[in-house]
């Protein structure tokens, strides 16, 4: 259960359906296409353990939080996790963005995130893909085999997006008519 590689930037994202848990606890199935046909999707892969006592766990959600103020891209979380687990997580961090729940893998599998702890455990390493309306693959990073607590390059995947969907408008905070 190497890591297969995955999908490279330029290429079809592949397709998957599964359980999505979203902030406000509505759980229903979902497929790849259907969140493409709302826009840009960042998938962002989680290991299974949510050790959410570390710095490291929480700061991994945060850093992907910050692209989901932004309304043309939807940040959709992967793990192991059953559902309900994925809601537990979402409420205790107060996470803004929906879990899918990937039991077996399959997602993780096709993406080439998956690798085995120790030698033994099936587990998904931390990964993120920016995908276009189109459910190409713009972006791609996964966590090296050596598991350092490195993330992406935030600024890449920044000017990837913008690359993509253009630069947001400036918020005035209300200035508009005073500028």
């Amino acid at each position: 259960m190497g890591d297969s590689g995955g999908p490279e930037v330029g290429t079809a994202a592949p397709a998957f359906t599964a359980p999505l848990v979203r902030p406000d606890g509505e759980t229903s199935a979902v497929s790849l296409s259907s969140l493409c046909d709302d826009g840009a999707v960042l998938l962002v892969f989680q290991p299974t353990d949510f050790d959410l006592e570390t710095f490291h766990e929480r700061s991994a959600v945060a850093e992907y939080d910050w692209f989901a103020t932004d309304e043309r891209v939807q940040v959709v979380g992967v793990n192991r996790a059953r559902p309900r687990t994925n809601q537990e997580f979402v409420d205790y961090l107060d996470v803004t963005f929906p879990f899918c729940s990937d039991r077996d893998l399959s997602i993780a599998r096709d993406y080439g995130v998956t690798y085995r702890a120790f030698g033994v455990a099936p587990r998904a390493r931390r990964a993120c893909f920016f995908i276009d309306s189109e459910s190409v693959v713009r972006y791609r990073w996964v966590e090296d085999r050596n598991g350092s607590h490195t993330g992406p390059q935030l600024q890449d995947l920044y000017e990837t997006v913008t690359d993509v969907l253009g630069t947001r408008e400036l918020e005035t905070f209300g200035l508009a008519g005073e500028l």
